[in-house]
């Protein structure tokens, strides 16, 4: 009983011992079995292999402190463009409203480049990040040719906030500031806050009515409720908050009846649906003023006239 239990008290130390044995993952044990060999001389090593072992680790430092500090691709970069793969010809289209320099500025064409280096879907992203390009495609051809093809937003109306003007698209969102350029010139000018997100369904409306249209040079926002039109000499048309169309038809036969667009007049008010009215301007007030005290002065000599 007494070897039993001396045995079984062994068994047990030998499980415990075996269960706190670690073995290495399979593809691990080849390479330690020849470490193993390698230390205790089982394998003989080459003349000079520490050394080519020494170099391989240093020159892996090198190249990987040069890609950390950016040299590694400058190299490659200079090394290929003297290759004979330096970007020499650009096919660019579809900027209308981008400038060449932006577009070459955002792709890194300001000096010599290799095309070996570009990346398209970095150059997309680049291309798309400025205000006007929507799309970009970018094609290379070896081996110095790069294709760029791009694709800019559709320019809807102007619109002023003060003094500042940006260019924004149908639905109201701005794709950047305004500058000088022939064809935004003739898009329609909305003035105000509010005028953006509105505006595309007024300029249709005021455009059904050409005889008006050809006159209008700015679609005013007023309180974010209603519209005014400035026209080309200047008169203000005030129109209602609900019934625009009523009001333009009624300006429309008012325009063919009397020309009033070729009247001195600072406004003319249809906000209300029974009655139009007039403004003048300070001119015609005061010619209106002196018409008015010539005749009432003329009505007084008459009637002294017939006193006498």
């Amino acid at each position: 009983m007494t070897s039993d239990r001396i045995g079984a008290g062994a068994g047990a130390a030998s499980a415990k011992r075996g269960s706190r044995t670690r073995v290495l993952p399979r593809a691990l044990r080849r390479p330690v079995r020849f470490i193993q060999r390698l230390v205790s001389g089982d394998v003989s090593v080459p003349p000079r292999t520490e050394t080519m072992l020494f170099g391989a680790v240093i020159g892996g430092a090198i190249l990987y402190g040069s890609v950390l500090g950016g040299q590694f691709g400058q190299a490659v970069e200079q090394t290929t463009a003297a290759m004979g793969f330096a970007v020499e010809e650009i096919e660019l289209s579809g900027n209308t409203y981008t400038p060449v320099d932006d577009v070459f500025a955002a792709l890194g064409l300001d000096g010599r480049r290799s095309l070996v280096s570009i990346e398209p879907a970095a150059a997309r992203s680049a291309l798309t990040d400025l205000p006007w390009i929507a799309s970009a495609r970018i094609a290379k051809v070896y081996p110095s040719k790069l294709v760029v093809e791009v694709g800019e937003r559709s320019p809807f109306a102007v619109w002023q906030t003060g003094e500042a003007l940006s260019v924004i698209e149908q639905d109201g969102a701005v794709i950047g500031g305004y500058a000088a350029h022939p064809r935004l010139a003739a898009l329609p000018l909305l003035v105000g806050k509010g005028a953006a997100e509105t505006g595309a369904g007024f300029v249709a409306t005021v455009q059904q009515y050409p005889i008006v249209a050809d006159r209008v040079r700015a679609h005013i926002r007023v309180g974010q409720r209603r519209w005014d039109l400035r026209l080309d000499n200047g008169i203000t048309v005030r129109l209602p908050e609900t019934g625009v169309e009523r009001a333009l038809e009624r300006l429309v036969t008012m325009q063919d009846e009397l020309d009033v667009f070729g009247r001195d007049l600072a406004a003319i008010d249809m906000r209300l649906e029974d009655r139009t009215l007039f403004a003048l301007t300070g001119n015609a007030l005061e010619a209106r003023q002196a018409l008015i005290e010539a005749r009432d002065a003329a009505r007084e000599q008459a009637r002294r006239g017939n006193r006498i």
